[in-house]
């Protein structure tokens, strides 16, 4: 073997281990990025779980909500609602019924 042909395979031994190094920093930066993402994503639906959780108790408290006004719209529409009102906001009473009140203390 002459002078040349060691040198040609000590350059193909070098380019042999720079292709290798940067296949394996490639790599490395390829599973470091995997790895952030995997951890945002797993940040991300944490988050989006409590959020979710969050939303079903607020549906919850307003189907309760809309329950209310509706039983309470049913009621507004019988006669038990319009005679409690008269009673209540105009002092109306039955001709047979006695009404008292307090005295004032002044």
């Amino acid at each position: 073997m002459n002078g040349g042909d060691v040198l040609k395979k000590v350059n193909k031994t070098r380019r042999r281990r720079t292709s290798l190094y940067l296949v394996v920093i490639l790599v490395v930066i390829f599973v470091v990025t995997m790895g952030v993402q995997g951890y945002t994503l797993s940040a991300n639906c944490k988050k989006l779980s409590a959020e979710q959780t969050e939303l079903e108790a607020r549906k919850k408290q307003l189907e309760e909500q809309r329950e209310e006004i509706e039983s309470k719209s049913e009621y507004m529409k019988t006669d038990a609602y319009i005679e409690d009102v008269a009673r209540e906001k105009f002092g109306l009473a039955y001709d047979d019924e006695i009404i008292f009140k307090a005295a004032d203390n002044e």
